[in-house]
């Protein structure tokens, strides 16, 4: 019996909480009895084995991935039947993590020298002007390679007739820092010109300057030391020697100054030397001093040498000394250069003047794309030459000619790869 007000608060109160409980006990059952009839029907269905289940490439499920266990070796993948290189690739896809494209773009630009008239225009226009048309491309590249014909000194005296030798001003090698020159060899026939104090002179300023040198060097040993440089995950190698060697002085030896010598009785050491160093790294490019001045095809010694150094560990080789244009060749999927002409340098004639810059894209795995951008000296200068330009396309058509005859297509539009078939 109730008796006051507060008696029946309290019993409305507990008819509201007791109608509340019947309701969630109510939902309760009848969320079980779904899940029970719906567990039945699956049991039901027919299943299907995973190897006869048929996926579009952007249905597989994740566990068709395959992630590679890092503890394992290369060789252990492999044997497993396994792509390692795919493997890690899709890994790194699943976790949304971005895999780097290990790639190069090398630059090679033939003969420099700052002597001459070219230093007259220098000091009248700054030590940047044979550059300003091409230093965009070349600091483009991740290393841009030259070949310096030329002593670089204030010192010294020459043994050669006037205007055959060539010394040029140190602050010159401010030009070729500007434009991106990252390593010049020095194993041809113009280095030494001024004697070995020009000489030591030379290799002092290139240091200043922070450009590195290769094919030349106080010592034997120096001449021939792999230069090497650690790019995009790539280690690359450069070695440089001169078949073109003045006097037998400017040979280096154990305990003399000089330019590393590519001469024929020292074949085997060479060969040597190139395969110790691909050892090492991934990508090899050998630079020769070599051929024929004035003359647009290689000597067949020299595509018998060439073809040695690739068996025996060489990635690329270019050439130089001829001042002119020679085909390009692959050997083994490897490209060739027998000669990239003048760059900064004085011409003979016209056909000396109409060069280029050679661009390549490499990988661990060697070549894979390359062009030429034509260029034409004039007035002691590089000059890039404008795609519409007819003497553009007359560059790139003399070099298709010319590669051709060595198993190699260049597009119209510069670049170049093997013919179909070699």
């Amino acid at each position: 019996m109730l008796k006051n007000k507060s008696d029946y608060k309290i019993s409305n109160k507990l008819y509201v909480w007791l109608v509340l409980c019947i309701f969630l006990n109510f939902i309760l059952l009848l969320a079980a009895c779904q899940a029970t009839t719906l567990t039945q029907t699956l049991d039901q269905q027919p299943v299907t084995p995973a190897d006869q289940l048929n996926f579009s490439n952007d249905e597989a499920p994740i566990d068709s991935i395959t992630i590679v266990d890092s503890n394992k070796s290369n060789d252990e993948i492999t044997n497993s039947g396994l792509n390692p290189e795919l493997s890690t690739d899709l890994a790194g896809e699943a976790l949304g993590e971005s895999i780097p494209k290990h790639e190069v773009t090398l630059v090679f630009i033939g003969d420099v020298m700052m002597d001459s008239f070219i230093a007259d225009y220098i000091r009248d226009y700054g030590v940047d002007y044979p550059w300003t048309d091409v230093a965009e491309i070349l600091q483009q590249g991740d290393l841009a390679i030259a070949n310096l014909e030329t002593s670089v000194s204030t010192r010294g005296a020459t043994k050669k007739p006037a205007g055959f030798g060539f010394r040029s001003a140190p602050s010159t090698l401010q030009g070729l820092q500007n434009s991106g020159i990252d390593l010049v060899t020095l194993a041809n026939n113009h280095v030494k010109d001024f004697g070995d104090e020009a000489f030591y002179d030379t290799l002092e300023h290139l240091t200043n300057y922070q450009i590195g040198y290769i094919g030349a060097g106080k010592t034997l040993n120096e001449a021939e030391e792999l230069k090497t440089f650690e790019v995009n995950g790539l280690k690359l190698g450069f070695l440089a020697y001169t078949a073109i060697i003045p006097w037998q002085g400017w040979q280096a030896t154990a305990d003399s100054p000089g330019v590393a010598p590519l001469v024929i009785d020292q074949y085997d050491e060479l060969l040597a030397n190139i395969k110790q160093a691909k050892e090492s790294t991934d990508i090899l490019t050998v630079i020769l001093h070599w051929g024929t001045e004035y003359q647009d095809t290689p000597n067949q010694w020299q595509i018998d040498l060439a073809h040695q150094m690739i068996d025996n560990g060489a990635d690329i080789i270019v050439g130089h000394h001829p001042h002119i244009l020679q085909g390009i060749e692959f050997y083994q999927g490897k490209p060739i250069f027998y000669s990239i002409g003048n760059f900064v340098f004085l011409k003979k004639d016209d056909n000396a003047g109409k060069t280029g810059i050679f661009e390549l894209v490499i990988d661990k795995n060697g070549f894979k794309s390359g062009v030429i951008h034509p260029v034409y000296i004039q007035y002691t200068k590089a000059n890039l030459l404008d795609p519409a330009d007819d003497l553009n396309k007359e560059i790139i058509n003399n070099l298709g000619k010319l590669a051709n005859q060595l198993g190699t297509e260049v597009s119209p539009t510069g670049e170049f790869s093997p013919l179909a078939g070699r």
